[in-house]
């Protein structure tokens, strides 16, 4: 992790003790999504859910359909259902103060108006309304979204997600998070 992090830094380094670097990347888990399944389907590093009720999507690995790669994570809404998400934690207290920014690609395919979104929330006891971006609707190729914000004191994790609110198809790829200031 040390090479990854000093290579996207410029050679940069930093002990526990010291501020954040800032453009340095966090370290996400198979981000690009080109890690094979699991036996069962699950995606490594990458929690899937929905509102309630019956399995409503459809999800996995597309190696068809990507924007970096050889792979990209896709869902598909296949019965009436509040949301359907992918997710991911990680910790970010070392990060207190600084601003992070969240990107993806993302694309969708006849997504209803609620659309698809990239999403992120602070845990650890801090007022923590969640951070959207606007969502993807219609059917469109994929595009770069992302959220900046500071991160609150006494924040331990944030969780991000893509959330499929409607129906349609939707993928995600490339996801990035960094400090950029």
């Amino acid at each position: 992790m040390c090479a990854i992090l000093v290579a996207l830094s410029g050679c940069a380094s930093r002990t526990d003790n010291e501020a954040p670097l800032a453009g340095v990347a966090i370290a996400l888990t198979n981000a690009g999504f080109e890690a094979a399944p699991g036996a069962d389907g699950s995606i490594e590093g990458w929690t899937t859910s929905q509102h309630a009720g019956p399995v409503s999507y459809k999800t996995g690995i597309d190696r068809d359909v990507h924007a970096k790669g050889a792979a990209s994570f896709r869902i598909e809404r296949i019965r009436e259902q509040v949301y359907g998400s992918v997710s991911q934690t990680v910790p970010v207290a070392s990060h207190a103060g600084h601003t992070l920014e969240l990107s993806a690609k993302m694309r969708t395919r006849d997504v209803g108006p609620g659309g698809w979104q990239l999403t992120l929330v602070f845990t650890g006891g801090v007022p923590n309304p969640a951070r959207e971006a606007a969502p993807l609707t219609g059917t469109q190729d994929f595009r770069t979204v992302a959220i900046r914000t500071r991160v609150p004191p006494g924040a331990q994790d944030v969780e991000f997600s893509a959330v499929l609110n409607d129906y349609g198809t939707a993928w995600l790829d490339d996801v990035n998070l960094r400090v950029v200031d």
